[in-house]
């Protein structure tokens, strides 16, 4: 098929929405919001208000009864504040990840451990890996990268302390699986109150498509990622099994409760869990299953603590 459909004007989006049954009674609020939003976008939020469809196409277009633009709304405000509170304990957990291993990794081999592929499993993945790394600092502006080259002419890269800073979560979860020090990567797990060195891999390779829907502004409440978690026994009950129907696993709620464990680690004091908490109390019994939420999850740890 070739794409056909025209684009429609603010005005043309908002008179569209109420043919098709959504309630609002200020047309020029709406336009305000799908001038600012998107029609597209929002579109993802007012899926769960449609009717169902019975001709065999993938939506119905057709909203639900009673259903208001401001539920729509409602949604996608809760959606942008899941985003913002998931998005802070990530970032906690990249940036002790990242300091724990170059760390680590320096005191036991040097301050420019990671240009030694002896250290590595991978010596053509750790080739690649650190070219990338030369090639992104040789057009960067930052302070500490211009006060290196302009001070130091060997080694030509910063010391990995610098360097790990450059990193995303992809990036860093990829350098850590790479190295071969056992021993830099259990204190690393150690720390994180990982059961294993290959528990740790896994969620930071699995956390990785999480931390970038977040910060692209992605749809988070509802989505359904392609990576499982690894079962990690020590927290296994209050996890929803990998046999958990219609994919149970693969939404959020999981990985909730992962990063939940690993902020307990990294941030003991943290109120992470109880703003968590309070943020979910704003969403009925659909949404939270819409999250992968089960039925008991109050009953749950860490939520009964909470």
């Amino acid at each position: 098929m070739r794409y056909a459909k025209l684009p429609l004007a603010i005005t043309e989006q908002s008179k569209r929405l109420s043919e098709r049954g959504l309630l609002f009674d200020d047309p020029q609020r709406v336009e305000k919001y799908l001038s600012n939003i998107g029609y597209y976008r929002l579109s993802a939020y007012w899926h769960p208000f449609e009717l169902p469809s019975f001709n065999g196409n993938s939506r119905n277009h057709q909203f639900k009864p009673n259903t208001t633009f401001d539920q729509v709304l409602h949604l996608y405000i809760f959606d942008r504040k899941l985003r913002l509170l998931v998005m802070e304990a990530i970032e906690r957990i990249e940036v002790a990840v990242r300091t724990r291993w170059a760390t680590a990794l320096a005191l036991r081999h040097g301050s420019h451990a990671h240009m030694r592929a002896e250290l590595f499993k991978d010596p053509w993945q750790h080739t690649s890996d650190l070219a990338k790394i030369a090639a992104e600092l040789g057009k960067s502006t930052e302070t500490f990268v211009t006060h290196y080259k302009k001070q130091y002419k060997e080694p030509f890269l910063p010391p990995i302390w610098a360097i790990v800073e450059t990193m995303s979560l992809g990036t860093l979860s990829r350098w850590f699986k790479n190295t071969s020090d056992t021993a830099t990567k259990k204190e690393v797990s150690l720390a994180l109150n990982m059961p294993t060195i290959e528990i740790l891999e896994q969620v930071l390779h699995a956390l990785t498509p999480v931390r970038n829907v977040c910060a692209h502004h992605g749809r988070l409440w509802n989505r359904r990622f392609a990576m499982s978690l690894p079962v990690i026994k020590r927290i296994r009950e209050r996890l929803v099994p990998p046999d958990a129907p219609h994919h149970q696993d693969h939404h959020l709620y999981n990985y909730l409760v992962v990063v939940d464990a690993l902020m307990k680690a990294v941030s003991p004091g943290s109120t992470w869990t109880q703003r968590l908490m309070t943020l979910a109390d704003v969403l009925d019994g659909a949404g939270h299953r819409s999250m992968g939420f089960p039925e008991d999850w109050r009953e749950r740890q860490p939520w009964k603590l909470a």
